[in-house]
């Protein structure tokens, strides 16, 4: 007969340990169980048993922790869903939404039907694309924004002064020359202008040779592809061939610059070229913080 707590009289609580070790539920107290697994501790594998209601969370964690450590190296695998299951001691679908989690983030690949478990991949900067852009999209402000592409693109046009052979050179002023074509056109498109701006700035960022640059560079440019586009909303076509020819000359002055090896007047360059092309749009506070990063704002 059981007592209310569950315990036959004479018998042992849940956390009581009999003689042998072995707790009532077949976990050794600070020991294994009988399948091996530790009791609040660490698995075979070298996780941590999970209890937390956003345990999936916790699963992903503690497997960063390893990739971070060097324990979990590129193309080192995971264990299986099951052994996962029993590292964690949580359910399948906990297990399926870390992985899931690590999937999209680019940690693991995980295959439908491989009984061998998700492989770690290297790290690649592509990894960085979908938390960066919820990030300017839906937290930034518009001059945290400038902000950050002025950092970006004034490094890329630098490094691709020091670093880009010609091929790479003569592919940025393509587009610069696209930019001069666009502005001589019948017509001048918003949409078609924002696709050759974003192409010459993205040529530079090539050059840079630096993929952190390209992705975070892509990933801002694409968050200020809207207000790049409205600057040429409303105007007349002369203002508006106007503007279009004065980024034309623009990024002619900055190829030059490139292809002399000039690092530092590129950088100026394309920090004074971005900040002119949206001074007129912005707030006199915004300008404030941005006039700081830009060595001639009034060019």
């Amino acid at each position: 007969m059981r007592r209310p707590d569950g315990v036959r009289p004479g018998g042992r609580g849940p956390d009581e340990v009999r003689s042998d070790g072995l707790r009532p539920d077949g976990f050794r107290s600070g020991g294994l169980s009988p399948d091996g697994f530790r009791s609040g501790g660490l698995s075979p594998d070298g996780f941590r048993p999970v209890r937390r209601v956003n345990a999936y969370e916790q699963i992903v964690a503690q497997v960063e922790e390893q990739v971070r450590t060097g324990e979990l190296s590129p193309g080192d695998r995971l264990p299986s869903e099951r052994r996962l299951m029993s590292s964690f001691e949580v359910s399948r679908s906990t297990v399926r939404e870390a992985m899931r989690v690590m999937t999209a983030t680019g940690l693991v690949e995980s295959r439908p039907g491989d009984p061998r478990g998700p492989v770690v991949l290297d790290f690649s900067p592509q990894a960085l694309r979908a938390p960066l852009e919820r990030m300017v999209h839906q937290g930034a402000s518009r001059v945290e924004l400038l902000q950050f592409r002025l950092v970006i693109d004034g490094q890329a046009a630098l490094m691709a002064a020091v670093r880009a052979d010609s091929a790479a050179i003569d592919g940025i002023e393509d587009a610069a020359r696209a930019i001069r074509e666009q502005s001589q056109s019948a017509e001048i498109s918003p949409a078609g202008f924002a696709a050759i701006i974003r192409t010459f700035h993205q040529r530079v960022r090539d050059a840079a040779h630096n993929r952190l640059i390209q992705v975070c560079g892509e990933a801002v440019t694409d968050a200020l592809g809207v207000i790049m586009g409205q600057r040429l909303q409303g105007l007349s076509d002369p203002e508006r061939r106007a503007r279009v020819g004065r980024s034309a000359d623009d990024a002619a002055r900055l190829v030059g610059l490139i292809r002399s090896g000039d690092g530092a007047a590129s950088q100026r360059c394309a920090t004074a070229n971005i900040y002119r092309y949206y001074r007129d749009s912005l707030e006199p506070a915004e300008r404030e913080l941005l006039e700081g990063m830009v060595e001639d704002p009034g060019a």
